[in-house]
């Protein structure tokens, strides 16, 4: 179990939001990306959490708290709404039963976001080091 995560682009981040777990975005390439690969929407523009546009940023993100702050999980809530309304776990029972059984009637309905119960993160280690405590490697 994790208690964030840090992507880019990854369509990982869709999946992660079911968890309801802070997600940050590190968007440092994001014109190359966009005009090497294109996109189907500006991710900036509705972001799962908090966007790093520098690994200054993303180093900020962290130790300042914001990544678990109330700003992220409103980015990741308007994110959950609008990407996850379908994802419940029973999205592909859905599917099979009336594509493939034939079913029209009788399918479970969709859980509302508001009342699924994603599975909890894991307690805090003690060895763990605070994120105030973050310092740049200089390796980076």
């Amino acid at each position: 179990a994790s208690d964030a995560l840090v992507t880019d682009y990854s369509s990982l981040m869709f999946d992660y939001a079911n968890l309801d777990r802070p997600i940050v975005l590190h968007a440092d390439d994001w014109e190359a990306y966009e005009a090497a690969r294109g996109t189907y929407f500006d991710v900036r523009a509705f972001p799962p959490g908090a966007v790093a546009r520098s690994e200054d940023e993303l180093v900020d993100i962290f130790a300042t708290g914001h990544w678990a702050g109330s700003r992220s999980a409103q980015l990741r809530r308007a994110f959950r709404e609008r990407f996850c309304a379908f994802d419940d776990g029973r999205a592909a029972e859905r599917v099979v039963r009336h594509v493939v059984l034939g079913e029209r009637g009788g399918l479970p309905s969709v859980v509302p976001l508001e009342e699924r119960h994603p599975v909890p993160g894991g307690a805090p280690l003690p060895d763990r080091v605070p994120f105030s405590g973050l310092q740049r490697s200089p390796q980076l």
